[in-house]
């Protein structure tokens, strides 16, 4: 009885909490949309408030996206994450009118901060808004129903239901359908734009103005990233790279066996191969611990804040074999044509990997803790009731991997 009560307690604290802010975010959005410019005919905002390795899937389809718009005489605007809206910049710049970087968490968080960034879109005079992600995020969309924009789109994605979400999907003039299967994230953008596609009217004659699928949408990462740079000339010999970061702590094998892998591997390639760690300045002292327990035996050049995402993108495709954990780096070599070992806890498998086998052009193995893989081989690929511990993924399985996965290098 006394849990019941509780649980009805927490439930109606927390629909308390969203219902106060839904009124808090319609009151800043309306108040900073009162004084938009009105919709042209020819302007489109996509909206991505996601991490790095979604924008690295969904490019494809933003590319193939542009030449469609080109095609009616429209140009797209790309709201993107300051987290990678630079190499937005570098990689796709080309095919967009502009780049909007927004820090979203601090979008959802800081009132002033979203009146300034929502008073300029309304600036823009948009004509269509177009918020592709699956999994949507209410504080991130609830401005669109907001814009004066004819043409408003979004997913029938996966989100919880409630009031706030019911108001939201009200305010978008066309949702698009989703398969409720799991679908690797690529499939899944490519799900959203042939339905986007398919409300342009484009009829089958009208695709062959478009290039190919094969031209435009594959999964490989720009040219400019196999140019070898200063930083990757510095190093003398084929080497192998490390990646121990990750954005959540839970999702990173710990340094120390990091350290050891390095020193294993060293004992068995000796000079034939140079061992990188790399990373983000944040990373340091990750590679620090990954020294330390290496040894001073063991040559490791550290790069973690010496690179940014382009140039780290360089670096890993001019890799032997990357290790690393679930993050963007990952990402980067499957698009690199990189072998790649990546050690993650699966609890979205089949989301962001295991990649498909037709999108990879070198090997990219992934290990998991033994709970999962025993799940996994008997067909039970749900998300786990708690996070596994990557921890549990031995040193030994991943040198193995790694040795498998190497090629023989020259004497």
């Amino acid at each position: 009885m006394l849990c019941s009560l509780l649980s009805r307690f927490r439930q109606f604290r927390r629909q308390r909490r969203q219902l106060n802010e839904i009124t808090t975010f319609n009151s800043c959005d309306a108040a900073a949309l009162t004084q938009q410019l009105p919709p042209g005919v020819a302007d489109v905002l996509v909206v991505r408030n996601d991490s790095i390795g979604d924008y690295l899937l969904y490019r494809p389809w933003l590319r193939q996206m542009s030449i469609v718009a080109n095609c009616q005489g429209k140009s797209i605007s790309l709201m993107a994450n300051t987290l990678w809206a630079p190499l937005a910049q570098l990689w796709d710049g080309d095919i967009l009118a502009e780049i909007i970087a927004v820090d979203f968490n601090r979008f959802s968080k800081d009132l002033a901060y979203r009146t300034k960034i929502l008073q300029a879109i309304g600036k823009k005079g948009f004509a269509e808004v177009i918020y592709p992600l699956h999994v949507r995020q209410a504080s991130v969309e609830n401005f669109i129903r907001f814009m004066q924009a004819p043409v408003r789109i979004g997913s029938q994605g996966s989100h919880p239901t409630g009031p706030w979400f019911a108001v939201l999907d009200a305010g978008y003039t066309g949702l698009l359908p989703s398969t409720k299967q799991v679908l690797f994230e690529y499939y899944r953008n490519r799900e959203f734009f042939e339905h986007w596609q398919a409300k342009q009217g484009i009829l089958q004659e009208d695709k062959s103005d478009l290039l190919s699928e094969k031209e435009s949408a594959s999964l490989n990462l720009p040219g400019v990233v196999y140019v070898t740079a200063a930083l990757e000339a510095a190093i003398s010999r084929p080497y192998i790279l490390l990646f121990p970061g990750a954005s959540a702590r839970q999702k990173r094998w710990p340094a120390k066996y990091f350290g050891q892998l390095a020193r294993q591997l060293y004992q068995h390639y000796g000079d034939r191969y140079q061992l990188v760690i790399a990373g983000s300045a944040a990373d340091t002292n990750l590679a620090q611990q990954i020294m330390r327990a290496a040894g001073p035996a063991v040559p490791l050049l550290n790069y973690c804040g010496r690179t940014d995402l382009s140039t780290l993108a360089s670096l890993i495709a001019h890799a032997q074999l990357l290790v690393s954990n679930d993050t963007a780096a990952a990402h980067f070599a499957a698009q690199a044509g990189t072998r790649c070992l990546v050690l993650l806890m699966g609890e979205n498998y089949g989301k962001f990997f295991p990649y498909p086998a037709e999108l990879l052009r070198a090997p990219c193995r992934c290990l998991f803790p033994p709970s999962q893989e025993s799940r996994f081989a008997q067909g039970d690929f749900a998300p786990p009731a708690q996070d596994p511990d990557i921890s549990q993924i031995k040193v030994s399985r991943v040198l193995t991997a790694s040795l498998e996965l190497l090629p023989v290098p020259a004497s």
